[in-house]
């Protein structure tokens, strides 16, 4: 539920650069509203309601599935970053304890 609310907080700083994108934090909210008292009352119809105008006009999302050259693209960029953390914390193990001078 953490993870959810923190994503839900990133909402308004995050700029969608595509009409999916529009429509994928439209969907976050409205999902959102599940929680709220009375989802009836206003602003939430009408959000519901651009939501489904943006779908009807530009279609349903479709399931999201990166292609296999930017998904191993990713993995050997954190790989990369992994490693250099893995080291790190060797190094830093390596030092003489000070609390045991």
């Amino acid at each position: 539920m953490t993870e959810t609310l923190k994503l839900q907080d990133i909402i308004p700083q995050a700029a969608a650069s595509s009409l999916a994108g529009v429509i994928a934090k439209l969907e976050m909210i409205v999902g959102a509203d599940r929680d709220i008292g009375d989802p009836t009352d206003f602003p939430w119809p009408h959000i519901a309601s651009v939501l489904r105008d943006l779908k009807a006009v530009a279609g349903e999302l479709p399931p999201y599935r990166p292609d296999h050259v930017s998904t191993r693209a990713d993995a050997a960029r954190y790989w990369q970053d992994a490693c250099k953390l893995v080291r790190a914390l060797a190094d830093e193990d390596a030092l003489p304890n000070e609390s045991a001078l």
